[in-house]
């Protein structure tokens, strides 16, 4: 029984010896393909564990207790990732990354006409219609919001109230002198406009240059930045309608019970009586008041002397309500 136990217990040490012989360590350097030279802080990760590191100032790194079939995902902003799965019998990696050609080709749209990333010097901010799409609001402003970094929204001096603008800067306010301006130039296809005014369902691309790059193009109009607007054209295809509706309805609460004309005729000669001065409905008012409410006469109201105007409610014929509002 012993030796059988002796026997299992060096067969179980074998394979343990045999699984961490199995591990190993490597290192490697990252490269850029094009221009043979190293990476810096480009991600170097066992895939499905959290074994990783970054590349050093060298382009270089160091990975531990790896094991045979680890798969190697090298990583970095701008660059195609790539996999490389490991045999087990490498020692050093040399790992050269493609620039991802499908971001530096995406087309800006700039003062000037178009260009594409890779070719773009100046500080440009591009906004998609799918994230103006995605917000309730019925200004540009509004959508613009957090959208863009370094452009600013602030509420004026009248706060919240209906009809009250908010404030726009790129980077901060202006430092020409007192009372300078520092709202950036706003083009609605090519022409100077007010974005608030837009429907925001109609734009197609919102572009904003931040730097003084845009004063090469626009000259002192353009000190503070320039915010381009496309809007949305005609296209080929299958004729496209969006139907977007907004509803909101109220009605007034704890309404007065007004009294009738007549009685309100009434009330009103008696407290001028009370104060020593004549009636304010004359006889003739109050019996017009009376053929209203009786159906015998349905004008709300009389000519006044000019023939042009019509009398108020002190000589209006249905109820104050109705009359007041002549």
């Amino acid at each position: 029984m012993m030796k059988h136990n002796f026997s299992l217990l060096i067969a179980l040490l074998f394979c343990f010896t045999n699984i961490y012989a199995q591990q190993f360590n490597i290192t490697g350097t990252v490269i850029d393909k094009k221009l043979n030279e190293p990476i810096i802080g480009a991600s170097v990760l066992v895939k499905g564990t959290s074994n990783g590191t970054i590349t050093d100032m060298d382009g270089q790194f160091t990975l531990k207790n790896l094991n045979k079939g680890s798969v190697l995902t090298i990583s970095y902003i701008g660059y195609q990732p790539q996999t490389l799965t490991l045999t087990g019998t490498e020692t050093s990696l040399r790992i050269a990354l493609i620039e991802d050609s499908q971001t530096l080709d995406e087309v800006v749209v700039v003062g000037f006409g178009t260009q594409k990333k890779v070719n773009l010097t100046g500080a440009v901010s591009s906004v998609d219609t799918k994230q103006l799409e995605a917000r309730p609001v019925s200004t540009i402003g509004q959508a613009l919001q957090g959208t863009v970094p370094g452009l600013n929204f602030n509420v004026s001096k009248n706060g919240g109230q209906v009809g009250s603008r908010m404030n726009v800067d790129i980077r901060g306010g202006g430092t020409i002198g007192a009372g300078s301006n520092s709202s950036p130039l706003v083009l609605i296809d090519g022409i100077a406009g007010d974005m608030d005014a837009l429907n925001p369902d109609d734009i197609e691309n919102i572009s904003v240059l931040k730097d003084a790059a845009a004063a090469a193009v626009y000259g002192s109009r353009a000190p503070f930045g320039v915010i381009l607007i496309t809007t949305k054209s005609g296209k080929q295809g299958k004729t496209m309608v969006t139907y977007n509706n907004n509803l909101r309805w109220g009605s007034p609460i704890n309404l007065p019970d007004m009294m009738d004309s007549y009685t309100f005729s009434q009330y009103m000669n008696r407290a001028s009586a009370n104060e020593g001065a004549g009636p304010i409905f004359d006889d003739e008012t109050v019996a017009r008041i009376l053929a209203y409410q009786r159906g015998e006469i349905t004008t709300t109201t009389v000519p006044k002397p000019d023939g042009i105007n019509w009398e108020l409610h002190t000589r209006a014929n249905d109820n104050l309500k109705s009359a007041a509002n002549l």
